[in-house]
């Protein structure tokens, strides 16, 4: 088994499909994790700032365009974007919007999404089952996609 611990603006691609992606302490950070459904190449991201999805998208697709995938075969999951600080600024909702308007312009297809509120998360991705589990610090509070 492969498996990324991907920390805050790190991405990963495998073509292994025994691969795992971990995306810790997501408070307002999006964790990404993409699957090419038909040649089973997969990866992820540990996204930090709005400003920086258009880059690191076009970088995974990039990536992923250059290992053989058709980009219209790609999944996404996506985990994150809570509100955790009160600032006004709503960075987790701002990621949110962002990565999804992202995702649809680039036609991939949203499999699965656990964003928004008010609690961190981690996330793990499974490629080999394109699992995505989402576990809550606070609560402890365990979900399956």
């Amino acid at each position: 088994m492969r498996e990324f611990k991907l920390n805050i603006d790190e991405q990963a691609v495998s073509t292994y499909e025994n691969t795992v992606y971990n995306c810790l302490g997501l408070g307002s950070c999006i964790g990404l994790f993409l699957k090419d459904r038909t040649t089973g190449i997969s990866g992820g991201a540990h996204i930090l700032l709005p400003q920086s999805i258009p880059h690191v998208l076009n970088s995974l697709l990039l990536q992923f365009k250059n290992k053989g995938s058709n980009l219209l075969n790609l999944r996404a999951k996506v985990a994150g974007g809570a509100n955790v600080i009160a600032t006004g600024y709503e960075v987790g909702l701002q990621n949110t919007n962002a990565v999804l308007e992202h995702l649809v312009q680039q036609k991939i297809f949203i499999a699965a999404k656990d964003l928004g509120g008010s609690l961190s998360r981690s996330a793990q991705f499974h490629a080999g089952t394109g699992e995505m589990t989402v576990r809550f610090s606070q609560t402890k509070e365990l979900k399956v996609y």
